[in-house]
């Protein structure tokens, strides 16, 4: 099997720390030539002991090559990496009481080997920062270590800028998270778990496609947790993940218009409808091991966020029935049947899962959704809870929450965005790229909840990557009505910006949008590819 990714090597940007008799630190700064010699001149070395901590500048997906010109002695290096500075000095779980690090899914925290005259790399894993500890007993010259960045060479046709340089500023980083998740098949994250969640995919998936069009690594992905998961499984153990595989299906199908791909889906997808079918009781209720729409909700309101997942999937699928020719009555008995009465309190998720259902206007709930602003986002949420607050007409309103929530991770040193956050945890905390001052909190050791707590909290997720499709569809305005993209609606919000402009990856090529503020009101530009229907709705101001 052929691997599309490449390998890019990538030099530290800053030497962080460096202690215990380490010398001539800053070599390790400057352009050499990525090849040992016999005869090496320019090298950080130590004569025993030390440690060395390396900054390179951004989060990324890999490990590290080092060119050792010399090792003597006892060469045992320990290697730690990290996506916060504090994550790269901090001790594995179960070696210091209340750890949180792990070396799940990828080691973070080994030995290796180091031998005089070598190139070697070590390590895969998602990472900013590398520590290296060296033994006493050892004296060693290192020449050059890189990173070695694996990531697939993606070409955006899918662009976004505006008047607002912080808008800009999210909607890259937001970009950048979920292109390094594209690995072989779309991962949640890098570090933690590199594993396909069908629930993480939705928002992932709908990214993807306002950036790449229809990847082969979304396929991909859904095909695979389908072969792993035989009916009545749930997918990933989820019964809402397998709710998300449809709502992911039918999004793909509307963009690509693939129908030879729906067709060998076919034969499961009506087996899960009808699965879901016999689980929805004639009094609403469903009976189901388990409910979860996502962390933060899943104790308390857990029921009636699945329950409104499940209708909006119903929706969903009646694009694939149609496409395949299949009753959708079955679609309308599940939805609405389903009871509708289980609000989810002040959850801005389950308010926002209930809009995108129909259950509830977004004019009715926008109050709930805007309560205390950003806070109670979540970064697996954040695209229904902006789109929800934009389906209300307040998309500036939107665009302001997403400034102040991913802002806030920005501000902090994040060049990627990540699994959980919360607004509060921005007081007392340092950044990321820094190590805590005293009376500090610890903003990546000391936060994060359920099965994610502290250092084991990723900080490059994929489903964070919620503002993509959110400045696409709701500022930009454009959007899939038809499949193939052959039909698409064109609902331009500028929402307070001087402009904005973009294109929009469509299998005929690339769709162009120009907003413009101009003292009669906003002049809104598309140019799309020939076989394209445009459906024009006003222009908001």
């Amino acid at each position: 099997m052929k691997d599309n990714r490449i390998i890019e090597y990538i030099m530290p940007v800053r030497i962080k720390a460096a202690e215990g008799g380490i010398v001539n630190v800053l070599s390790l700064l400057r352009e050499k030539p990525p090849q040992i010699g016999l005869n090496e001149t320019e090298y950080a070395e130590t004569d025993g002991g030390g440690y060395l901590i390396l900054d390179f500048g951004r989060e990324l997906s890999g490990g590290v090559r080092i060119l050792t010109y010399r090792a003597e002695g006892d060469a045992q290096v320990r290697l730690r990496f990290g996506e916060s500075l504090s994550e790269t000095c901090s001790e594995p779980k179960g070696m210091q009481e209340g750890a949180t690090a792990t070396n799940d899914h990828s080691l973070r925290d080994f030995y290796i080997k180091l031998v005089s005259l070598s190139d070697m790399r070590f390590g895969n894993t998602g990472f900013r920062f590398v520590r290296l500890d060296f033994p006493a007993g050892s004296k060693i010259k290192i020449k050059n270590i890189f990173a070695a960045f694996e990531h697939r060479d993606l070409k955006r046709s899918g662009r976004f800028e505006c008047s607002d340089p912080a808008v800009n500023r999210i909607f890259d980083t937001a970009a950048y998270t979920v292109e390094l998740c594209m690995q072989g098949m779309l991962w949640d994250g890098i570090k933690r778990d590199r594993l396909v969640w069908i629930g993480d995919m939705h928002p992932e998936t709908l990214a993807v496609i306002s950036l790449f069009g229809a990847d082969p690594c979304i396929e991909q992905a859904l095909s695979f947790v389908r072969g792993e998961t035989p009916l009545p499984a749930f997918m990933n153990n989820i019964p809402s993940y397998s709710f998300w595989w449809l709502a992911i299906i039918a999004d793909y199908y509307l963009h690509n218009g693939n129908i030879v791909f729906l067709e060998r889906e076919r034969d499961y997808i009506t087996s899960l409808v009808s699965l879901i079918d016999a689980l929805v009781e004639k009094d609403g209720s469903m009976r189901l091991p388990r409910y979860f729409l996502d962390w933060p909700t899943a104790d308390a309101e857990g029921r009636a966020g699945t329950y409104a997942l499940c209708a909006y999937a119903m929706e969903k699928a009646k694009v694939i029935y149609r496409a395949l020719g299949e009753d959708e009555s079955v679609l309308d008995g599940i939805a609405g049947r389903i009871d509708r009465s289980l609000r989810g309190g002040d959850f801005k998720q389950v308010t926002a899962m209930r809009v995108f259902a129909g259950f509830d206007s977004a004019e009715d709930v926008v109050g709930r959704l805007l309560l205390h602003g950003a806070h109670g986002m979540s970064t697996f949420m954040s695209y229904y809870i902006l789109s929800s607050v934009a389906m209300a007409g307040r998309t500036k309103d939107a665009l302001q929450m997403m400034r102040d929530y991913y802002g806030g991770m920005l501000e902090r040193g994040a060049t990627t965005f990540w699994e959980d956050f919360d607004l509060s945890w921005l007081e007392g905390s340092g950044r990321i790229d820094e190590f805590p001052k005293k009376g500090q909190k610890d903003l990546h050791g000391d936060f994060g909840a359920y099965c994610y707590k502290g250092f084991r909290h990723s900080l490059c997720h994929g489903w964070s990557g919620g503002p993509v499709p959110f400045l696409m569809h709701y500022v930009l305005g454009i959007r899939e009505a038809a499949a193939g993209c052959k039909k698409m609606l064109f609902a331009p919000d500028l929402c307070g910006l001087k402009w904005a402009r973009g294109t929009y990856p469509v299998p005929q090529g690339n769709i162009e949008i120009s907003l413009t503020e101009t003292r009669s009101g906003v002049k809104a530009e598309i140019n799309a590819p020939a076989g394209i229907e445009i459906v024009r709705r006003k222009v908001r101001q």
